[in-house]
This record gives structure tokens, C-alpha cells and sequence, in this order.
């Protein structure tokens, strides 16, 4: 049975306007069930491109590859694949065994974490902070966190990296385990400390020079076939997924006390503002809507940059979570966080302001400014796509002076500058606020149904921003 096959497989990239570079051309190449390939390369040969195509982060020039006979950005073709890529930061706040428990929440027959943890040596380890341990212990969690679906193929790259003596041993043990399960393996090294060993174990040696594959086989594959891994029909529960990203995402958040502070105490200098019955409410809406903005823009936006800087995003990609559960569950904390926000604002507001509103009134407020700030929240995953964190602080620096000056207030009478206003999103967003709620000589404008389009259309324009940026992401890898 073939688990891998590329087909006419060719890649490129641009030297500069007028001239391409190719990495390979044509290349056809397959792996069957119970192989162990050990594919070979000076560094820039293309190596790592190669199982970028063959993981689905990158779509190859021309050619067809399939990964279980489907196509590689198909989430369910790797419910079946464990992987150890290079250069990827462990997220912070996370215990060991938190790590392991979220990424077999992702797939449908996993393995237990006991049973995970005793396979790498990682036992005892389990409640020490992931992002500290050392840099053997942190290789044996990434090959941990490749055998957490119980995979019936492996691919690894470079994974006897920063191993001490002792890893080194019981990773080539764990391999043989591997192999005596019938584990088909597809595996990246120019150690040359590995080749003792591969040479005991594999089938085949694949070297790419020149943009060629040269072929060299070693034996022939040989495994009991009543003792393959059985494919399973089970599918996976993303609701169970949904719940166990945003839960992870909630303990993150709990970890980060000071970050939750200074959140929590911005609602509190309302509490500072002088009371005006006339402006009292105006100062309170427009503070609620720039803290949301603000919100939504550095929580989805930064959080992203960041861990594709890091390198986490692209281990989620070659697991079967789909982004969308990865958004979702971003979202809902934003959301959270928001409404928590929001409450303690209105809270000040009637309080401390001595804003009387009734219970319908303030729920109006409240759900209009919550929606109206969904749209920026999708502007926010857009722009952690595209940047990097630092660029993400200067444009969240930079979204803050251009809402206070396009919100709507009246700040000025100029022609060019009403035109402006009339295209600005964050206009229709407070405008839609105001219409919510009676402001004296504010809230002149009466068209919320055109405010919640206006923003319906922003937000879908942002979403096929988000959709492209993702896509380009990829295409970077």
C-alpha cells in the first residue's frame, strides 16, 4: 500500500523580477506501508522544501502529492501521521503533560499519556513547565508529541538534534520499537553519528543533489502484515476539540497575572473622570470601544505573529486541527475578555458616573458594542498572519490615534475630512454604538441597519484578507 506518493513534483523560487531558481524538477517518488527511508542532502539542497510539500505547508509548482491517498492539506490525512520538525518554540504556561493532552485531544485513536511518557523517558517530567526543559528533554517532547495519534507513519527531521548520549540510545531503541510495530518512517539527518544505525534499519537511502532524487535500496521491506496498525473509521470530535483549545487557552491566560491586571485596571480610570451628566455616557461608550478595539487587535493579532514567529503554528499544521478550531477558540477569549471588560466599564459607568440606565437599554449598549467589534477581531487574525510581532505593536500603535480621529466626533467641519469619516469602519462602529442609545447632540445620525452592513462588508473584506494571509503563510513555510 503506498503512503506517500509525489508525482511530477516541481519547485522553484524567485532569484529576482526576471529570474526563477528551480529546487527540483519532476521529481516522482513514493513510500510504501513498512519502509524506513532515510532521505539525504547538502544543507540547501532542498530538503526541507520537500517535506513542506509532502506535510501540505507548501503547494508544490506542478505535480500531485498524496499523503493516505489524499491530498496533504486535508486535516484527515493526518490523523494517521506523527512528525518532529525543526526549529519550533514550545509554547509558554504549558506543563508537560498539558502539552501532550491537547495534542491527543486532536486525534481520534491516541495514545495515553502515561503510556507517551514512558516511551520517551519523560516520566516524572510531566509537571515541569514545557518551555524549560532542557535541550535533550525538549527533543524528546517533540518526538513525544509525534507519537501522540499513535501514527502509522513518521516523518522526522534532524531528531537526534541537541540529544545527550543517553537520548541519543533510547531514541534509536524507540525507533526499533517503532519499526517492530511496522511504523513506516521517513526520516531527514545529516548526523552523521546516525548512520550506524540507519544503515541496521533501513530500506532505502534517498539522496537529493541537483534537484534530483538518487535512489539507492538497501533491503527489502519485510513485515508481518497481520501485525500492521489498523485504519480506523473513527472521526474526530471537534467540539471535544473546541473545548480543550479554548481551555488550554483559558489556563494560558490565568498564567499570565500581570498581563490580566493591567486589562482589569484600565476599566478602572473611568472612575477618575470627572462627573458631567452631559458627557458622561459619551466618555463611557467611547472608552468601552477603544479598550475592545485595542483588545481585539493585540490578542488575535500579536498572539498569532508570535507563535508563527515561533514556529508553534506550523507544528499545529502538520497535526489534524483545523485553523478554524485554532480561530475560534482565539476568538471566544477575546470575546471573554471583552465581556468581562465591558461589565466592569459599565459597572464604573453607572456607578461612578451615575449613568441610569435601565436593563434593556444597557443590553443594547452592551451587545452592540461587543458585535460591532467582531469585524476588527478578523482585521486582528489578518494582520498576525501578515506580520511580525514587532509590526503587529506599531500597527496596533498606529489603529489607536487613527480610531480616536475617525470615530465620528466632531472634531472637524472640513469637507475631506467628513469624506474620510464616511469610509472609516471605526465611524460606522461607534455610529452603530450611538444608535443604540440616546446621546444629546451626538447621536444625529439614525441609519444603524447602514452602520451594521457597512461592517458586515468590512468584516467579510478582512475575513478574505485573513483567508489570503493564511494561504501566503503557507507558501512561506
Amino acid at each position: 500500500m503506498k503512503i506517500l506518493s509525489l508525482t511530477n513534483i516541481s519547485q522553484g523560487f524567485k532569484e529576482s523580477i526576471f529570474t526563477q531558481k528551480e529546487i527540483f524538477k519532476e521529481i516522482n517518488f513514493e513510500i510504501k506501508t513498512g519502509e524506513f527511508v532515510a532521505l539525504k542532502g547538502e544543507n540547501g539542497s532542498g530538503k526541507t522544501t520537500l517535506l513542506n510539500i509532502i506535510l501540505g505547508l507548501i503547494t508544490p509548482k506542478k505535480g500531485k502529492v498524496r499523503l493516505f491517498g489524499e491530498d496533504p492539506k486535508n486535516f484527515n490525512s493526518k490523523t494517521r501521521l506523527g512528525v518532529v520538525l525543526q526549529k519550533v518554540a514550545i509554547p509558554k504556561n504549558l506543563k508537560v503533560k498539558e502539552l501532550i493532552d491537547l495534542l491527543r485531544s486532536y486525534y481520534p485513536n491516541a495514545l495515553s499519556t502515561g503510556e507517551i511518557l514512558n516511551t520517551v523517558n519523560l516520566k516524572g517530567k510531566e509537571n515541569n513547565w514545557a518551555s524549560k526543559l532542557s535541550g535533550g528533554e525538549a527533543q524528546r517532547l517533540f518526538f513525544a508529541l509525534a507519537l501522540v495519534g499513535n501514527p502509522e507513519f513518521l516523518i522526522l527531521d534532524e531528531p537526534t538534534r541537541n540529544l545527550d548520549e543517553e537520548g541519543f540510545s533510547e531514541f534509536w531503541e524507540q525507533i526499533k520499537i517503532c519499526r517492530d510495530r511496522n511504523i513506516t518512517i521517513l526520516m531527514v539527518t545529516n548526523n552523521k553519528a546516525d548512520f550506524p544505525y540507519l544503515d541496521n534499519l533501513v530500506t532505502r537511502y534517498v539522496t537529493l543533489k541537483n534537484g534530483e532524487l538518487d535512489d539507492a535500496i538497501i533491503r527489502e521491506v519485510s513485515y508481518d502484515k497481520e501485525n500492521l496498525s489498523k485504519v480506523t473509521n473513527q472521526k474526530i470530535d471537534y467540539t471535544s476539540v473546541l473545548f480543550k483549545q479554548t481551555s488550554v487557552e483559558i489556563l494560558q491566560l490565568f498564567r499570565t497575572p500581570l498581563y490580566l491586571l493591567g486589562i482589569f485596571l484600565f476599566p478602572s480610570l473611568i472612575a477618575f473622570f470627572p462627573i458631567n451628566q452631559d458627557s458622561s455616557k459619551i466618555i463611557l461608550i467611547f472608552f468601552s470601544g477603544l479598550m475592545l478595539l485595542i483588545l481585539a487587535v493585540e490578542r488575535l493579532g500579536k498572539r498569532i505573529a508570535i507563535d508563527r514567529a515561533e514556529g508553534w503554528l506550523k507544528l499545529l499544521q502538520v497535526t489534524p486541527l483545523p485553523p478554524s478550531i485554532f480561530f475560534r477558540a482565539k476568538i471566544i477569549i477575546t470575546l471573554l475578555l471583552s465581556t468581562i471588560i465591558l461589565s466592569l466599564m459599565f459597572f464604573f459607568g453607572a456607578f461612578k458616573l451615575g449613568i441610569d440606565e435601565n436593563l434593556i437599554s444597557w443590553s443594547i449598549l452592551f451587545f452592540s458594542l461587543i458585535l460591532g467589534i467582531v469585524p476588527f477581531a478578523i482585521f486582528g487574525l489578518a494582520m498576525g498572519y501578515l506580520f511580525n510581532p514587532k509590526s503587529v505593536d506599531s500597527i496596533i500603535g498606529l489603529t489607536v490615534p487613527v480610531a480616536v480621529l475617525t470615530c465620528g466626533l466632531p472634531l472637524s467641519e472640513e469637507k475631506w475630512f467628513k469624506r474620510v469619516i464616511d469610509f472609516s469602519p471605526f465611524s460606522h462602529y461607534g455610529q452603530l454604538v450611538l444608535s443604540s442609545t440616546k446621546v444629546p447632540k451626538i447621536n444625529s445620525d439614525d441609519q444603524p441597519l447602514f452602520h451594521f452592513a457597512f461592517l458586515i462588508a468590512f468584516g467579510f473584506i478582512c475575513y478574505l484578507l485573513a483567508i489570503w494571509a493564511y494561504k501566503r503563510d503557507q507558501s512561506l513555510n
